[in-house]
């Protein structure tokens, strides 16, 4: 009888709540270049959570604007990426990125319907700028552009043939993929 009815509250308890899943799908970096309206490298001078009633809280970066890519901006532009933290709160939503004050990346945007610049692909559209441990320079992780930065095949987390990009040559390759100079894009999916 006692556990029939523990059986019972678990089924209870759990039908009760809402489960809710994120599934994120890779996106080809030429996409990613193609879906953005306004693509900057920039530093984060100010993050700030706020709350969305009936969403939970999302966080707005200020960004000082180094380089324009893509698009117009002026000397600063709000982007606004879901989670955060409002008081003691913290909203997480997986596969967003956490942004924080003096952090550099160079930032892939959309604009959304509340007229916000939002990045593509949440993490896949910021890729932070670091300094390259044996010279100091500034680096990103190269995006998977087969041919380019990897070769033919799997990707394999760490592998040692990828290599830090210099900040230049990554700018370099977004002008070339913005001119249409690399190839045609692969849909989702991987399919042509």
């Amino acid at each position: 009888m006692l556990r029939t009815l523990c059986v019972l509250g678990v089924a209870v308890l759990v039908g009760g709540t809402s489960l809710v899943a994120t599934i994120s799908v890779p996106a080809e970096f030429r996409e990613i270049v193609s879906d953005a309206g306004l693509i900057v490298r920039g530093r984060i001078t100010d993050v700030r959570g706020v709350v969305v009633p009936g969403a939970g809280v999302d966080s707005i970066a200020t960004v000082a604007i180094e380089t324009v890519l893509k698009g117009s901006a002026a000397d600063f532009v709000s982007v606004r990426v879901p989670g955060g933290d409002v008081g003691r709160y913290r909203h997480v939503m997986v596969g967003a990125p956490t942004l924080r004050a003096g952090e550099r990346a160079v930032f892939f945007l959309w604009r959304g319907g509340d007229n916000t610049w939002r990045p593509v692909g949440l993490s896949m559209g910021i890729y932070r700028v670091k300094s390259d441990p044996q010279t100091g320079q500034p680096v990103v992780n190269p995006p998977l552009v087969v041919g380019r930065t990897t070769s033919v095949g799997r990707v394999v987390r760490g592998d040692t043939r990828r290599k830090l990009l210099p900040i230049q040559e990554f700018e370099s390759l977004v002008r070339l993929v913005i001119a249409g100079r690399t190839g045609q894009a692969v849909p989702r999916g991987g399919r042509q």
